[in-house]
């Protein structure tokens, strides 16, 4: 007995020594095209001992001396068993699941082959998106997506940004995606109530991102039901995968400046203001030639213009060239049963104003454990803290943009002691306010919070039977501080105030699902996969605000509480919520004819009693035509897809209590509360309905190396939820009621190109166009419906303007013209008797986006075009800069100086009258713009450190990089005055400019 105890111990301890004995295996993962895989894994068969590939596809592990068998895999790609014996390097190639670009892919509620899809949707990889310097994902989507228009109304950092999917399909309703991050559906958008602008996605960092999926048609959608009209942006974070712990850190430091100016727009100096203004005073009368030098001295000069004349530049005393840093650490890895992945980052950037900035911290964590062969638990977490300071905008007075072009340049911002200059006095514009004091006096700042999680469980039943469940939470709050100071602006009439306003949204969803596979024939060529569910989701919001005013006078004091006189006091809440069953299933018959459905009975809490509950469906069919026999011998094919789908979704975008007859309080009788009904209501309000249809072709050619897929898709809106006129007998002008129709249609396609590719170059082209056409085809008695600038007329685009048509100056005298009928012939030079028509929209025709991206040995360079067609710009304050001297009292701009001066002189500039030149400043075509621009919205050149210098210090991948943001715009109109990129309405607004930006980082994984 003792022997054979003393020959266990022995064996212990000698296989104790070979295991403790180890050996260093390195190599390069590599697929079908000689391409690295990022994050295969490599185990040891029958260990836990692994690791992952960097982005170069080379991996380096110390395996036990009598190791065997490397185990390697990689998603959508074949899992294969190595030999190891008597080797220190091994090069594999793995093989893509299916050879004819079959990959797994995100899908509603899951995943699916793409070989099998029927539906339009599109995926944008998170390497795609990583360090871009964006303060959220939803910037970092322009270009990538065909049919997706992302555009900015605002450059401040952290603001929203207007997301389409082909199209508006709203009138009333909103016009926004549901976006659904990990599973969960979340409120997006700008939930702020005191600053001007915010984006409730800008607190997820870019970098924490696996996979972003938009779903364009019924087919991909329509399981979402009643919040499908708009499209769906499903996006997943990233996991940990099995092997090694990989650590990544991201470093990255640049500076922003104004992306797009006009010369022709640049404010006048002192001299030029002078000039015109007293040549304005003369035309005007109210001066001559004589006299006019001592009125405009009395008038327009600062009084602090000695010992030297003042001359300010206030563009370039309110903007400026900021900052911009972030960096980001991650670690991920795991073994065969337990994964995990943790981050934390912070974004920092300044805008291109003064008093706009933005600050993120986050944090993200996703752990998955395989508890049991059949039970897999999991959950995630990603959390952001958002620092964000933004300026007023619009006609504000105290908007820096506006004080900009505004401000007389004979006044300056401080006084000759240096102290700030607060503007007060008889000059004609001292109601706009020195912003460069108001920015060092007053404060205006959000702080919020987002925490996005989910906990889970999946429990394979059967083979082919499995359950998921899953428990969601999207929470926001958003902490508002406002201070205007007693001394000087906004504050000033009231002794100082402050404003404190709290929002809080809980949001949560939880889903169960049931998937279930079958084989309906013994030789497997007919399969069957169902899904059904049911979903529940709740959102509740809750809003409290204060207002104080009389403060000390002083500005360190800032909070509502040192207020002195109680403005507000108020707490308010508001929720909704809905429920859905939904099932989907697809019949799939030898990979080559596929036919997909889907169904979804929806109740929202937002509609009227008779009418919240609706049902949603969908129908597809896919024909995988490269799988039939006919083209076997058709070798330069390598996929031949057609797809198409119809079906139904909806539209719930509307306020909370819209269906609701309401009663409210606050019509008090002689001191005493009184009550009295505030909303009519409307118990059958339901859904705006969505009906797209959607047909499409996938081609693949010459091995993969040139790909495209061209779309056909069209979709009418009914239903619209449109204010109806009613009796004034009911007390109410108007009620709510589903009326009037719209529909969208166009064309889509993208293109992918590998024009070369050798041992050492490759080079990848990309491109991407949508053509969209929008049209009202009913309206409540098919009547039109005046918006502003805007007509809603049936057989127009929604965004149609409705304007008179500018003639140009009479050569004779001066006066501003504009044409009398539709024929062009006759003008007028009275604006009342001008004719008034529906001319261009503010939709763009065609909008898309291409690239190149080069890489030579360990060189790479990439650039990315975005390009808008087809759309006019407003430019809203252009009356009183470029008014033929409308606002007199008001700087302009030198466009201004191309003015009409003497008789027989072309021009499109009017006589400069102070106070204004027959209504030249009135809406007309004048004021718009052809939209048309080109815009490099990324370019990078990197590089990566050679591996044999860097296995020296047992580091993975070690890359540098510059890279610049909008460093080129090519614009149409010469006399485009602003950014080209004014949000979904094209529509100035004296907002933030948008920047370009120029950076430097560094990238290493270890």
């Amino acid at each position: 007995m003792r022997k054979l105890l003393l020959l266990l111990v022995c064996a212990l301890l000698t296989i104790g020594q070979l295991w403790a004995q180890s050996r260093t295996i390195k190599g390069t993962i590599l697929d079908e095209n000689g391409k690295p895989i990022e994050r295969a894994s490599i185990m040891v068969r029958g260990t836990r001992i692994g690791t992952s590939t960097e982005a170069d596809g080379t991996y380096t592990l110390n395996v036990p001396q009598n190791a065997k068998y490397l185990i390697i895999s990689a998603l959508n790609f074949g899992r294969k068993e190595i030999s190891i014996e008597g080797k220190t390097e091994v090069d594999v190639k793995l093989e893509a699941l299916d050879s004819r670009l079959d990959e797994v892919v995100v899908v509603a509620y899951g995943t699916q082959k793409k070989n099998t899809l029927t539906g339009s949707q599109a995926s944008v990889k998170g390497g795609e998106i990583e360090n871009k310097p964006f303060t959220s994902v939803d910037k970092a989507l322009q270009g990538a997506v065909a049919g997706l228009q992302s555009a900015a109304a605002s450059g401040a950092p952290g603001s929203s940004q207007a997301i389409r999917i082909r199209g508006i399909g709203s009138i009333s309703a909103s016009s926004d995606p549901l976006w659904v991050i990990d599973g969960i559906p979340v409120n997006i958008g700008d939930a702020s109530r005191l600053t001007t602008t915010s984006n409730l996605l800008s607190t997820l960092n870019p970098d924490d991102i696996e996979d972003i999926t938009v779903l364009k048609d019924a087919a991909s959608s329509s399981i979402y039901g009643s919040r499908a009209a708009n499209g769906v942006i499903l996006v997943t974070t990233k996991k940990g995968r099995p092997g090694a712990t990989r650590f990544k850190f991201d470093a990255e430091a640049g500076q922003n400046s104004i992306a797009y100016k006009n010369s022709a727009y640049q404010p006048l100096t002192a001299d030029q203001y002078g000039t015109i203004t007293k040549e304005g005073l003369i035309n005007s009368g109210q001066a001559t030639p004589t006299n006019v030098d001592a009125i405009y001295n009395a008038n327009f000069l600062s009084v602090f213009t000695y010992p030297s004349p003042v001359n300010t530049d206030w563009l370039s005393a309110v903007t400026r060239t900021g900052g911009q840093q972030q960096y980001n650490l991650s670690a991920s890895g795991g073994n065969e049963k337990t994964t995990f992945f943790l981050s934390g980052g912070m974004f920092k950037q300044d805008g291109t104003t003064i008093a706009s900035d933005f600050t993120r911290l986050n944090g993200n964590a996703r752990i998955e454990n395989k508890a049991t062969n059949k039970l897999t638990l999991g959950f995630t977490l990603n959390g952001g803290v958002t620092d964000q300071n933004t300026p007023l905008s619009g006609g504000a007075f105290g908007n820096p943009v506006l004080s900009a072009f505004f401000l007389l340049p004979t006044l300056s911002p401080y006084k000759p002691d240096g102290t700030l200059n607060y503007l007060t006095g008889d000059f004609p514009n001292a109601s706009v306010y020195n912003t460069v004091a108001v920015a060092a006096l007053d404060k205006r700042n959000l702080h919020g919070l987002s925490l996005r999680g989910a906990a889970y469980a999946e429990y394979k039943i059967l083979d082919n039977l499995r359950f998921k469940t899953q428990y969601g939470v999207d929470y926001n709050t958003l902490e508002e501080n406002q201070y205007n100071n007693p001394f000087y602006g906004d504050g000033q009439s009231s002794g100082g105030r402050a404003f404190a306003y709290y929002t809080r949204y809980m949001n949560w969803d939880w889903v169960n699902t049931l998937d279930f596979k079958q084989s309906l024939l013994r030789s497997g060529d007919l399969n069957l996969n169902l899904k059904v569910g049911y979903e529940s989701q709740l959102s509740k919001g809750y809003f409290v605000s204060v207002q104080n005013s009389n403060f000390p006078p002083t500005t360190i004091l800032t909070v509502p509480a040192i207020g002195a006189t109680p403005k507000t006091a108020s707490q308010t809440a508001s929720d909704y919520s809905f429920v859905g069953a939904f099932s989907s299933a697809d019949l799939n018959y030898k990979e080559r004819y596929i036919i997909t459905g889907s169904f979804r009975n929806d109740g929202s809490s937002r509609f009227g009693l008779n009418k919240r509950y609706g049902n949603f469906w969908s129908i597809g069919g896919r024909w995988n035509i490269d799988r039939e026999k006919f083209m076997q011998n058709i070798k330069f094919i390598n996929q031949l897809v057609l797809r198409s789908s119809y079906g139904t979704n909806g539209n719930a975008g509307i306020g909370n209590y819209d269906a609701l007859p309401l009663y409210g309080y606050g019509s008090n009788y002689i001191g005493n509360p009184g009550s009295a009904p505030s909303q009519a209501g409307n118990i059958d309000l339901t859904w705006e309905i969505n009906k797209p249809f959607n047909v499409g072709m996938d081609v693949t050619i010459l091995k993969n190396r040139v790909s495209f897929t061209i779309e056909y898709y069209k979709r009418n809106t009914t239903s619209l939820l449109l204010a109806a006129p009613v009796p004034p007998s009911t007390g109410f002008t108007s009620v709510t009621k589903n009326i009037g129709a719209m529909e969208n249609k166009g064309i889509e396609f993208t293109l992918n190109v590998v024009p070369v590719q050798t041992r050492d170059f490759r080079w990848n082209l990309n491109f991407n166009i949508a053509a969209n056409q929008n049209k009202i085809t009913a309206l409540v008695d098919n009547r039109d419906i005046l918006s502003g600038v805007n007509i809603r007329r049936v057989g127009y685009d929604f965004q149609t303007y409705y304007a008179r048509v500018y003639a140009g100056v009479d050569p004779a005298n001066g006066d501003p013209l504009w044409y009398t009928d539709a024929t062009r012939k006759t003008t007028t030079n009275n604006y009342g008797s001008a004719l008034r028509i529906p001319y261009q929209t503010a939709s763009p025709k065609v909008f898309g986006g291409f690239g190149n991206s080069f890489k030579y040995k360990n060189f790479s360079l990439s650039a990315n075009f975005y390009y808008n067609f087809g759309n006019y710009l407003r430019d809203t304050w252009g009356s009183y800069y470029n008014g033929a001297g409308f606002g007199g009292g008001f700087n302009k701009v030198k466009r201004i100086m191309n003015r009409w001066t003497t008789p027989g002189q072309i021009t499109d500039i009017p006589k400069y009258v102070y106070g204004g030149n027959k209504s030249a400043q009135s809406f007309s075509t004048f004021y718009l713009f052809k939209g048309d621009f080109i815009r490099l919205r990324d370019i990078e050149l990197g590089y990566d450190l050679p591996k044999s210098l860097l296995s020296k210090y047992h580091i993975g991948m070690m890359r540098f990089y510059v890279r610049g943001t909008n460093l080129w715009t090519w614009v149409a109109d010469s006399n485009m005055p602003f950014d080209p990129e004014q949000g979904v309405s094209s529509q100035t607004n004296l907002e933030v400019f948008i920047p370009k930006t120029v950076t430097a980082g560094v990238n290493i994984s270890f």
